[in-house]
């Protein structure tokens, strides 16, 4: 079972939300990138089976992404998940596509991602040793430098709100923060990283009369100043190619003689 499926049985134990929680962060993620502009190629650590990639792909600016995660079982399914259908031959985007599967891990450099646009964790930094946390910080925002970075993890203030739980509500989180312990970490990377801004916010708001334990979780975009931002220079000698491609796909995009592509 997948740890969305996981999350999704605990969740249904509570509030009732609809969509599903899971979804709404997909969609949060998805939406915040697509008012983005010059966002064309994102890694998503963390990707597990791959469930956010059919909402990436339908970002009809990004041509690449790049799926990774340290469970080569779930990355079959990733795999699986990142193929084009007949219709994407038929309806085909705007710009080609191409989807890469790593496994590898959030904490190690490779150099295959360095000038991506954008990285997305979401429900990872959790499943994460706390010691472990400032190795993701400096590979993302040290490394890679993206436009945009996107974090969710759970806020554990909410978790009153499911009666059946007992400790965190999946059985691999190392953790589970309230929000000013997220703020608190939130702040410790733009003083390592001052080239960057945050704004928080939520997903999954609560019953109104439980309004004081905030959202069920908990979102956070770090955005490189326009300042900071220049064209990145990839220097193969600070790092190698530490990541498995397990698998690649490849979207064709349209000529002016194509349909549009569908929605």
């Amino acid at each position: 079972m997948s740890a969305d499926k996981k999350e999704e049985i605990v969740e249904k134990s509570g509030p009732v939300f609809n969509p599903p929680v899971y979804i709404q962060r997909y969609t949060t993620v998805r939406d915040i990138l697509f008012k983005l502009p010059g966002i064309e190629k994102v890694v998503d650590f963390g990707c597990a089976q791959g469930a956010f990639i059919k909402y990436l792909k339908k970002l009809p600016f990004v041509t690449e992404i790049s799926c990774v995660d340290v469970h080569e079982p779930s990355l079959d399914s990733a795999s699986y998940a990142s193929r084009p259908h007949a219709w994407d031959y038929v309806f085909k985007r705007h710009k080609p596509l191409s989807i890469k599967i790593y496994k590898g891990s959030a904490l190690e450099n490779d150099r295959r991602l360095q000038g991506y646009s954008a990285v997305t964790c979401i429900e990872l930094i959790e499943h994460l040793d706390p010691k472990h946390l400032e190795s993701l910080a400096s590979n993302i925002f040290g490394f890679i430098r993206p436009k945009v970075a996107i974090f969710t993890t759970p806020n554990c203030e909410f978790n009153i709100l499911f009666p059946d739980l007992k400790g965190f509500r999946h059985w691999d989180h190392k953790f589970e923060w309230n929000r000013k312990e997220f703020e608190e970490w939130c702040n410790t990377v733009l003083d390592k990283f001052p080239d960057y801004t945050v704004k928080l916010q939520g997903v999954g708001d609560p019953p109104p009369e439980s309004s004081h334990v905030g959202p069920l979780s908990q979102l956070a975009v770090f955005t490189l100043k326009l300042t900071a931002q220049k064209p990145h220079e990839v220097n193969s000698n600070l790092s190698k190619e530490t990541y498995i491609l397990i698998n690649e796909e490849q979207y064709p995009g349209r000529s002016e003689n194509d349909p549009e592509p569908m929605t």
